[in-house]
C-alpha cells in the first residue's frame, strides 16, 4: 500500500518488515541451541582427529633445505615444516632389519626410562616415544654413540629447540611399488650430530652422541618412529598417538633375523682419528 495518497494528501504509516516476524521462541531457541551444540561437536572432533600433518609452508626448495645455512646459522623453525619432495623421498632406502639405537644391537646395557604412550603427570599427557638410557642412569651415558636403528636417509639434522636439543630424523621406506610408504626414525636430545641432511646411512651407523638437550635433562635418548612425510621436529607429548608407532614393539617385530641370530653389532672406529678404519665385530653380513 502506498504511503502517500494523491487526492487528500493523507499519509499512512507502513511499518518495516520484521526479519523474525512469525518465528516463535519455542521454535527459535531450541534451533539455536542445537546449532551451537553441532558446531561445538564438529570443532571438538577436528581438534582430536589424529592427523599426520596440518599445515605446510610453501616455499622455494632452497628455503626448505638445509636447516643450517652456509654461515652455520640455524634456519628459522617455520621454514622446516615442509613435506618431503617425492623425488627426494624416492632415494630413501627400504629398511629390512632393525636394531636398538642405543647399547648393543639387541639393546643390552640399556633401559627404557619412559616408554611409549606412558602417562606423564608433569606434562599432563602421554609420551610419544621411548626414553632410552645406559644402565648407569643420570649422565653416566653422556656422549655414548647413538646408532641408526635401520637404513635411512637424513632429512633433518641440527638444533630443533630448547626442549628438543639436537635432533636427527631419518626417513626410511617399506613396501614396493604402490605399497611403498615413508616412515621416520627420530633421535632427540643429542649432544652432537654426526650426519648431515641428504646423507644415506646404514643400520648401525653412528648418527650422533647421547645428550640432554644442552643440560636441560639428564642424558638420555628420546627415540620415536613415525608414519610421516613431513620433516618437522613436532611434539614429544600428546594424549593420542598422532602418527607415532611403538618403537620397541616395531624393532622386535622387524629384526629380520631368526630368534637365535643376533643382528650384526654396530661398527666402531678404532682409535680416536676420524679417518680410522671401521672395525666390524659381527660375523653375519646382510643388507640394511
Amino acid at each position: 500500500m502506498p504511503t502517500f495518497h494523491r487526492r487528500n494528501g493523507s499519509v499512512k504509516y507502513v511499518p518495516p518488515p520484521r526479519l523474525l516476524e512469525g518465528l516463535k521462541l519455542s521454535v527459535m531457541l531450541p534451533s539455536l541451541v542445537f546449532g551451537a551444540l553441532l558446531v561445538g561437536v564438529i570443532l571438538l572432533a577436528l581438534s582430536k582427529a589424529p592427523v599426520e600433518q596440518k599445515w605446510v609452508i610453501l616455499r622455494e626448495y632452497d628455503a626448505w633445505r638445509p636447516f643450517v645455512d652456509a654461515d652455520g646459522a640455524t634456519v628459522a623453525a617455520s621454514s622446516r615444516f615442509a613435506f618431503e619432495r617425492p623425488v627426494d623421498s624416492a632415494r630413501s632406502p627400504r629398511a629390512t632389519r632393525f636394531d636398538s639405537p642405543l647399547g648393543a644391537a639387541g639393546g643390552a646395557l640399556t633401559y627404557n626410562a619412559q616408554p611409549f604412550m606412558v602417562d606423564n603427570a608433569r606434562f599432563g599427557s602421554k609420551h610419544l616415544g621411548d626414553d632410552l638410557n645406559g644402565i648407569g642412569g643420570m649422565d653416566t651415558d653422556l656422549g655414548d654413540p647413538v646408532y641408526a636403528t635401520c637404513a635411512g636417509r637424513v632429512i633433518y639434522a641440527g638444533w630443533a629447540s630448547a626442549g628438543w636439543g639436537n635432533m636427527v630424523i631419518l626417513e626410511y621406506a617399506s613396501g614396493v611399488g604402490t605399497e611403498r610408504r615413508a616412515w621416520q626414525a627420530v633421535y632427540a636430545h643429542l649432544s652432537e650430530v654426526s650426519v648431515g641432511v641428504g646423507m644415506l646411512v646404514q643400520r648401525g651407523e653412528v648418527v650422533g652422541e647421547l645428550g640432554g638437550a644442552d643440560g636441560r635433562y639428564p642424558a638420555h635418548l628420546h627415540f620415536e618412529l613415525r608414519a610421516s612425510d613431513v620433516a618437522d621436529p613436532g611434539r614429544g607429548y600428546f594424549h593420542e598417538t598422532l602418527n607415532r608407532i611403538d618403537p620397541r614393539a616395531t624393532i622386535l617385530a622387524r629384526r629380520g633375523a631368526a630368534d637365535d641370530l643376533l643382528n650384526t653389532p654396530p661398527p666402531f672406529r678404532e682409535g680416536d682419528g676420524s679417518n680410522a678404519p671401521l672395525i666390524d665385530l659381527g660375523e653375519h653380513k646382510d643388507e640394511g
